[in-house]
Parts: structure tokens; C-alpha cells; sequence
């Protein structure tokens, strides 16, 4: 085989080869894209997610804290009772208290114990029942936020654990897209050279045996 055949072969090896190069770059380069924005779009809707869920989360917290202290468990007993009196005083108790109050007098005036030691007990009573009642209440109310906050922290975990996951699977793809990239341009690049190799073994192989289109030094002149 003419050496310039031979020369040509191999130069259009070497060019597949760096096409093949080339190909395997650009998509070894374009997973990579592809993770790094399906990564930061996974971000921003946990953090779209966390955004949204942690006032809950903080509130179930300041009323985990507010109903620990009112059942006398720990905290500052005298910030839990001034919580406790707020809540009172947003929910219409003075004014139920006072009503109650005020019937019972009533009551024991008409009866002609207005100034008896049962009128006394009487108003205690009701009032003491009365602040037992907000009492269950304020504890059923800090329970329900509690409650609240739990479920949004719990979502907010499993959100956790999926955008880990999802980035994790991101990762993993591109990898496996480089490696396999790798392992094509790795192909590429043995071919050629076996190609190469193989029409210069041919070519030298065609000259020393006097092959059409060759020069054979031992061949009689004009035989």
C-alpha cells in the first residue's frame, strides 16, 4: 500500500478519534450542566418550602415551651403565667368572670346571703371553675400550635430528605455520563490506533512484497 494511502488512513483515525473526543467532552460537559441547574432548582423549592413552614415550626416551638412552663415542667413560670393572663384577656374571660360574678351576688342576694360566708364560697367557686374551664382551653390551644408546628417540621424533614435524594440522583447521573464518556473517547482513541496500526502493517507488508502500485527493489529491471 503507497505510504501516502497509509498517511491518509491514519490522519482520518486520529480525526474520528478527536471527533470522538470532542463528543464525549460535550457530553460529559452537559450532564454536569444538567445537575448543577436541576441541583439548584431542587434548592430553591426547599428553601421555597422551608420559607413557607418555618413561622409554624417557630410558633410550635413557642408553644411547646408556653404549655411545658403552664404544666409546671420547666421554663420561666413567671413569663408562662403573663402568657397565660394574655390569653385570658384575648378571650373574653374578664368579662365572663365578672358576669358570672355578678349573677351569683345576685342570686344570694335574692336569697338574703348577700353578706354570708356561702356567698363567699359561691363566688370562689364559679370563679375557680371558671379559670379552670380557659384553663383546658389555653392548654387545648397550645396543644392544636404544638401540633401544627410537629406536622410542619415533619414535612419539612421529608423535604429534606427527597432534595438530598434528588441531588444525590443528580450527581450520581452525571457521574455516570462522564464515566461513560470517558469509556467512549477511551474506545474512540483504541480504534484509532489500532486502525493506524493496521494500515502501516499493511502498507509496509504491500512494500517488501512487491504489491501493485509498490516498488520492489529485487525485481529484475524491465522484467
Amino acid at each position: 500500500m503507497p505510504i501516502g494511502i497509509v498517511g491518509a488512513i491514519v490522519g482520518a483515525s486520529v480525526i474520528g478519534a478527536g471527533a470522538s473526543l470532542i463528543a464525549s467532552h460535550n457530553a460529559s460537559s452537559a450532564a454536569s450542566n444538567a445537575a448543577a441547574q436541576n441541583n439548584a432548582l431542587e434548592s430553591q423549592i426547599y428553601q421555597s418550602n422551608k420559607a413557607l413552614e418555618q413561622p409554624f415550626i417557630s410558633s410550635g416551638d413557642t408553644a411547646e415551651t408556653a404549655l411545658s412552663g403552664f404544666l409546671g415542667l420547666g421554663g420561666n413560670a413567671e413569663a408562662e403565667q403573663t402568657a397565660f393572663n394574655d390569653y385570658l384577656n384575648s378571650t373574653g374571660y374578664q368579662f365572663a368572670l365578672n358576669q358570672g360574678l355578678d349573677s351569683v351576688a345576685q342570686s344570694k342576694a335574692a336569697s338574703g346571703m348577700l353578706g354570708s360566708g356561702s356567698l363567699v364560697k359561691a363566688l370562689d367557686a364559679y370563679g375557680t371553675g371558671l379559670a379552670d374551664q380557659y384553663g383546658q382551653q389555653y392548654v387545648g390551644d397550645l396543644q392544636n400550635v404544638v401540633s401544627t408546628g410537629a406536622g410542619a417540621a415533619n414535612a419539612l424533614a421529608g423535604q429534606g430528605e427527597s432534595y438530598a435524594g434528588q441531588v444525590s440522583a443528580n450527581n450520581n447521573n452525571a457521574a455516570n455520563a462522564s464515566a461513560a464518556a470517558g469509556y467512549s473517547a477511551a474506545n474512540a482513541f483504541n480504534t484509532a490506533v489500532g486502525t493506524s496500526l493496521g494500515a502501516i502493517s499493511r502498507g509496509s507488508t504491500s512494500y517488501l512484497a512487491g504489491g501493485a502500485g509498490s516498488f520492489n527493489a529485487f525485481a529484475p529491471i524491465g522484467g
